[in-house]
Protein backbone atom coordinates (compact mmCIF):
# COMPACT_ATOMS: atom_id res chain seq x y z
CA UNK A 1 0.00 0.00 0.00
CA UNK A 2 1.27 3.46 -0.88
CA UNK A 3 1.88 5.95 1.94
CA UNK A 4 2.54 8.94 -0.31
CA UNK A 5 2.42 9.56 -4.05
CA UNK A 6 4.56 12.44 -5.37
CA UNK A 7 4.36 14.38 -8.62
CA UNK A 8 6.24 17.14 -10.34
CA UNK A 9 3.84 19.89 -11.37
CA UNK A 10 5.04 21.42 -14.65
CA UNK A 11 4.97 19.00 -17.54
CA UNK A 12 3.41 16.24 -15.41
CA UNK A 13 0.17 17.48 -13.82
CA UNK A 14 -0.08 20.61 -15.92
CA UNK A 15 1.68 22.22 -18.85
CA UNK A 16 4.49 24.51 -17.69
CA UNK A 17 3.05 27.58 -15.92
CA UNK A 18 -0.54 26.65 -16.88
CA UNK A 19 -3.42 25.34 -14.81
CA UNK A 20 -4.35 21.68 -14.66
CA UNK A 21 -7.01 20.78 -17.22
CA UNK A 22 -10.45 19.61 -16.09
CA UNK A 23 -9.74 15.92 -16.71
CA UNK A 24 -6.55 16.07 -14.63
CA UNK A 25 -8.36 17.95 -11.85
CA UNK A 26 -11.00 15.21 -11.61
CA UNK A 27 -8.43 12.41 -11.63
CA UNK A 28 -6.27 14.23 -9.08
CA UNK A 29 -9.25 14.77 -6.74
CA UNK A 30 -10.04 11.03 -6.92
CA UNK A 31 -6.44 10.25 -6.03
CA UNK A 32 -6.52 12.72 -3.11
CA UNK A 33 -9.68 11.09 -1.78
CA UNK A 34 -7.70 7.86 -1.20
CA UNK A 35 -4.02 8.79 -0.79
CA UNK A 36 -1.66 11.40 0.55
CA UNK A 37 -0.17 13.23 -2.43
CA UNK A 38 2.75 15.64 -2.74
CA UNK A 39 3.27 18.07 -5.58
CA UNK A 40 6.84 19.28 -5.94
CA UNK A 41 7.74 22.19 -8.18
CA UNK A 42 10.65 24.50 -8.87
CA UNK A 43 8.17 27.37 -8.81
CA UNK A 44 7.14 29.24 -5.68
CA UNK A 45 3.87 28.90 -3.78
CA UNK A 46 2.25 31.53 -6.01
CA UNK A 47 2.44 29.05 -8.93
CA UNK A 48 0.40 26.53 -6.92
CA UNK A 49 -2.15 29.27 -6.27
CA UNK A 50 -2.49 29.76 -10.04
CA UNK A 51 -2.17 26.22 -11.34
CA UNK A 52 -3.66 23.86 -8.76
CA UNK A 53 -5.24 25.08 -5.53
CA UNK A 54 -8.23 27.03 -6.95
CA UNK A 55 -9.36 24.01 -8.97
CA UNK A 56 -9.49 21.46 -6.14
CA UNK A 57 -12.56 22.87 -4.43
CA UNK A 58 -13.15 23.13 -0.70
CA UNK A 59 -13.54 19.52 0.43
CA UNK A 60 -11.27 19.47 3.48
CA UNK A 61 -11.00 15.68 3.41
CA UNK A 62 -9.30 15.97 0.03
CA UNK A 63 -7.22 19.04 0.83
CA UNK A 64 -5.84 17.49 4.04
CA UNK A 65 -4.17 14.82 1.88
CA UNK A 66 -2.22 17.31 -0.24
CA UNK A 67 1.38 18.32 0.46
CA UNK A 68 2.33 21.44 -1.51
CA UNK A 69 6.13 21.60 -1.93
CA UNK A 70 7.31 24.68 -3.83
CA UNK A 71 10.85 25.67 -4.74
CA UNK A 72 12.06 22.08 -5.08
CA UNK A 73 10.66 21.16 -1.65
CA UNK A 74 12.59 23.81 0.23
CA UNK A 75 9.14 24.87 1.47
CA UNK A 76 6.05 22.90 2.38
CA UNK A 77 2.44 23.93 2.89
CA UNK A 78 -0.40 21.89 4.40
CA UNK A 79 -4.11 22.65 4.56
CA UNK A 80 -5.03 23.31 8.19
CA UNK A 81 -7.92 25.13 9.82
CA UNK A 82 -9.33 26.27 6.49
CA UNK A 83 -6.14 27.68 4.97
CA UNK A 84 -2.76 26.75 3.53
CA UNK A 85 -0.14 27.03 6.29
CA UNK A 86 3.61 27.06 5.66
CA UNK A 87 5.19 24.16 7.59
CA UNK A 88 8.80 25.02 6.84
CA UNK A 89 10.97 27.17 4.62
CA UNK A 90 14.65 26.46 4.11
CA UNK A 91 15.74 29.87 2.90
CA UNK A 92 19.29 31.00 2.26
CA UNK A 93 20.68 33.73 4.49
CA UNK A 94 22.06 36.91 2.87
CA UNK A 95 25.60 35.56 3.34
CA UNK A 96 24.76 32.27 1.63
Amino acid sequence: MFKLIAFDMDGTLAPSKWQMDSEMVQLFKKLLSKYKVAIISGGDYSQFQKQVIPFLGTDEKILWNLYVCPTCSTKMYLYQQGEWIKQYSLDFSLDE
